[in-house]
Formats: C-alpha cells, sequence, structure tokens
C-alpha cells in the first residue's frame, strides 16, 4: 500500500508542477506579447487561442489530481464535526466512490470527444496558420482518469484504516 501511495504521490505533484510551469509559460508568453506590442508594435502570434487553447486547459485541469489528492476540495464540515471517526471514515469511503463515479464517467465521455477531435485533426486558424487544438483534448481525460486514480487510492486508504492526506504539503 505504501508503494501505492507513494507513486499517486509523484504523479500528482508531477502533474501540480506541470500545472506550475504553465503558470511560468502564460507568464511570459502574455509579458512577451505586451512587449513586443509596446516596443516594436508587433504582436506574437496566436497568443489568444494558445492561452484559451492550451494554458488555460492545463491550468484549470492537471493540478486536479492534486487538489484530489491533498484533500483540498471544498467541503462542509458542520455536521460531520458531530459524529465520530468512524462515520467521518465511512462518508470519506462514500464521498470518494460517487466522486470516483463521477470521474470515470468525465473521464469516458471526454475520451470519445478527444479521440472524435484527433480524428478529424481538430484545430483553429490565426493569421494563416493552422494550430492543432486536439491535443489539449486529451488534458481532459487524463485529469480525470488521474483523479479517479487518486479517489481509488483513497478508499484503499479508508479500508485499510491508513491515515489519508489531509492537509499535507
Amino acid at each position: 500500500m505504501q508503494w501505492l501511495e507513494r507513486l499517486t504521490d509523484r504523479i500528482v505533484m508531477t502533474l501540480a508542477l506541470l500545472g506550475t510551469l504553465g503558470i511560468i509559460a502564460i507568464v511570459l508568453h502574455i509579458s512577451l506579447d505586451i512587449v513586443m506590442r509596446t516596443t516594436i508594435r508587433v504582436s506574437m502570434p496566436a497568443t489568444l487561442e494558445m492561452v484559451t487553447r492550451y494554458y488555460m486547459i492545463l491550468l484549470a485541469l492537471m493540478p486536479l489530481g492534486w487538489v484530489e489528492w491533498k484533500n483540498r476540495m471544498i467541503s462542509v464540515e458542520v455536521v460531520t464535526d458531530l459524529f465520530g471517526a468512524a462515520f467521518k471514515r465511512w462518508l470519506d469511503v462514500v464521498i470518494a466512490l460517487f466522486s470516483l463515479a463521477l470521474y470515470l464517467l468525465f473521464t469516458w465521455a471526454t475520451w470519445d470527444k478527444a479521440v472524435d477531435q484527433y480524428n478529424i485533426g481538430a484545430y483553429v486558424t490565426t493569421l494563416n496558420q493552422r494550430l492543432p487544438v486536439w491535443p489539449t483534448y486529451f488534458v481532459l481525460p487524463l485529469s480525470f482518469g488521474l483523479a479517479a486514480f487518486v479517489c481509488v487510492v483513497r478508499i484503499l486508504q479508508s479500508m485499510t484504516g491508513r491515515p489519508l492526506n489531509s492537509a499535507q504539503d
């Protein structure tokens, strides 16, 4: 079980790092575009398309597994604090099972769409050039699939009595 937790931790940390690199890339890209427009009056090609079709998708979804693994999703614990540890553990399993079902549904649905976009070679036209956008469609099933994997590990942790990763950095 410990190797599975370490593997999960490494995977989600890698994807969180990719999200961080995405933030750096978007800041550099937009800053360079602004500097070029104000100094030499030339805009970087495809800035809008890159930001909306690549960076934002990566920034929004790549850290999903990390957020799930670190137990940082929004939660309201007004009522659950009234119950004991056994009830909380049972509730954690129920919530993880529900989340797992949703993530698997999202993975399946977005995978079909990603394959469709790959098959047609989806792109956007910018400055008379084709910018392929089909690769970003695969970010969704990857992110949802990883979140589903994290839910499975979380369920196994709960069932074996191991402590969950809440509030770890």
